[in-house]
C-alpha cells in the first residue's frame, strides 16, 4: 500500500483520502511506483479537495482491496463508480461525469446486435469487476476472460486472441486517439448509459452533504466538463 500526497509543505489542512484502482489506465490515472502522476482521477480528487479545504492524498490499491480499506476508514472516497459495481456499506455522492460502457468487437467476428448474440462467446473482461447487464443477460452464458487490466483486452484484440471485450467509452475513445487500438471494430455496442458517483466512507469525516456540495460547486463552474474535455 503506497500513499501518494499532494500536500503543501507545512499545510495544516486536513485530508481526502482518494483511492485509485492499482489496474486504471489514462485517460483515468496514470500511474507510476503507485503514484498518481497524471488523469482525471488526479484532477477530480485535487479539485475536490480544494472545495472541501482539505489536502488531496492519493491511495492506489489493487481493487479488490478496494472496499474494505473504504469500509475500514483507510480512504475516504474512490470515484467514477456506480453502486451495481460496487457493494458495500457506503454513501453515494451525486453524479459526477457521465459515461458509457461498451461491447468492442472486432471486424473479424460476428457483430452482436443484441445481448444473447453474445451468449457462449469469451469476453474480455478485468478481473474484479463485476458486469451486472450481462450477467442478468446471459446468465451462465457470460464467458469471463479475464485481465490484470483493460490495456491487456486491447492487446488480445489487436493481436487476433480474443474477439469481444468490456470497455469503458471514454478509455476506448482515449486509447483509438493514442494508436493503441487500432484494429477494424464493428460500431460500438452499448452496454450501458451512466454517470458515474464517489463512494465515500461512512467512517469519513467528510460528510455526504460536503461532497455533494463539492461537486455542485465544481458542476456550476464547469470545471468537471473542463477535466472531461482536457482528454478528449
Amino acid at each position: 500500500m503506497f500513499l501518494a500526497v499532494a500536500q503543501a509543505v507545512g499545510s495544516s489542512r486536513p485530508t481526502l483520502r482518494v483511492i485509485v484502482d492499482s489496474s486504471t489506465e489514462m485517460p483515468w490515472a496514470q500511474l507510476q511506483a503507485d503514484q498518481v502522476m497524471a488523469g482525471l482521477h488526479l484532477d477530480l480528487g485535487l479539485a475536490l479537495a480544494e472545495q472541501l479545504g482539505r489536502e488531496a492524498q492519493f491511495l492506489v490499491l489493487p481493487r479488490k482491496r478496494i472496499a474494505a480499506a473504504l469500509t475500514q476508514g483507510q480512504g475516504d472516497i474512490v470515484c467514477a463508480l456506480r453502486p451495481q459495481w460496487f457493494a458495500g456499506p457506503f454513501d453515494w455522492s451525486q453524479p459526477l461525469l457521465p459515461e458509457a460502457e461498451l461491447i468492442l468487437s472486432a471486424a473479424r467476428a460476428k457483430r452482436p446486435r443484441t445481448l444473447t448474440d453474445l451468449s457462449g462467446l469469451t469476453i474480455g473482461t478485468v478481473n474484479g469487476f463485476v458486469y451486472p447487464e450481462l450477467d442478468q443477460a446471459l446468465g451462465s452464458g457470460f464467458v469471463r476472460e479475464d485481465a490484470p487490466n483493460a490495456g491487456a483486452n486491447l492487446r488480445k484484440l489487436n493481436q487476433g486472441r480474443m474477439d469481444y471485450a468490456v470497455s469503458n467509452q471514454r478509455y476506448a475513445e482515449f486509447q483509438r486517439r493514442q494508436g493503441v487500438l487500432s484494429l477494424a471494430l464493428h460500431p460500438d455496442f452499448v452496454l450501458s448509459r451512466h454517470a458515474g458517483s464517489c463512494a465515500l466512507s461512512r467512517r469519513s469525516e467528510v460528510k455526504l452533504e460536503q461532497l455533494n456540495q463539492a461537486i455542485t460547486a465544481l458542476e456550476k463552474s464547469g470545471a468537471l466538463s473542463r477535466m472531461a474535455a482536457a482528454y478528449r
